[in-house]
């Protein structure tokens, strides 16, 4: 080896032995899936806001009411059911962090009245504890306006031997939320003249309550932090 080739080796090496031995030797930070449920007084949750409203009593809350029914025709007048869970994006432990990767979200409620097929839409209008049939201006429709015209999930309105339990997919949704978009919840729309029910918020098994189950991964910017301070 000629005087040359050793002098490059010899840069070659030193170059590799300064590296910091925190930089060397830090451990690839795997990202982490962390699941958090929202159900109301489940863990001190109080942020579930859901009722009904229907054209037959258009000035009347019915948010109190245990269980809420979708039909389009309730005793001749439509009925639908609203259902939104609030502080839902946040950076306490038990919210999902702005920016999150939502790897799964799911919708559960508790069914007990098997009727025509329903559709899970995402509003894109607020509405509060004291909506009505009037105050939504004659309800909700699926217009592009006031709710999504795409649906999120849908149940034919079946309820199984074994289980009432009805689950809708609605991890697109949690995701756009998790980037910013402003949660509105959603409307349940029934396309038929057989309602279905389920329990709403207030009803006593706490069990039954509407459920919203969310899987996701840490936002990159938080991993990042987390694999820095590890190394130090």
């Amino acid at each position: 080896m000629t005087i040359k080739q050793l002098f490059y080796c010899s840069l070659m090496l030193l170059s590799v032995t300064s590296i910091p031995a925190a930089i060397a030797q830090a451990p690839a930070t795997p990202a982490e899936t962390r699941t958090v449920t929202f159900q109301q007084g489940v863990n001190g949750y109080t942020g579930t806001i859901d009722t009904e409203i229907w054209a037959l009593a258009p000035h009347t809350i019915l948010e109190s009411n245990p269980n809420s029914s979708t039909d389009a025709d309730n005793d001749g007048g439509e009925s639908q059911c609203l259902l939104r869970f609030d502080n839902l994006i946040g950076t306490a432990s038990w919210q999902v962090p702005p920016r999150a990767a939502v790897v799964k979200a799911r919708l559960l409620v508790s069914a007990f009245d098997q009727g025509s097929t329903v559709n899970l839409h995402r509003m894109l209008v607020p509405f509060d504890r004291s909506a009505t049939w009037s105050s939504l201006v004659s309800g909700v429709s699926a217009d592009g306006l006031e709710a999504c015209r795409h649906k999120d999930a849908f149940t034919f309105g079946k309820i199984a031997a074994n289980s009432s339990e009805i689950i809708f997919d609605v991890t697109d949704t949690v995701q756009l939320w998790a980037g910013g978009e402003v949660n509105h919840g959603w409307v349940f729309l029934n396309t038929g003249g057989n309602g279905w029910d389920f329990y709403a918020s207030e009803f006593s098994d706490v069990k039954q309550r509407p459920r919203l189950v969310v899987e996701f991964v840490m936002p990159a910017a938080v991993v990042k932090s987390a694999a820095a301070t590890a190394a130090k």
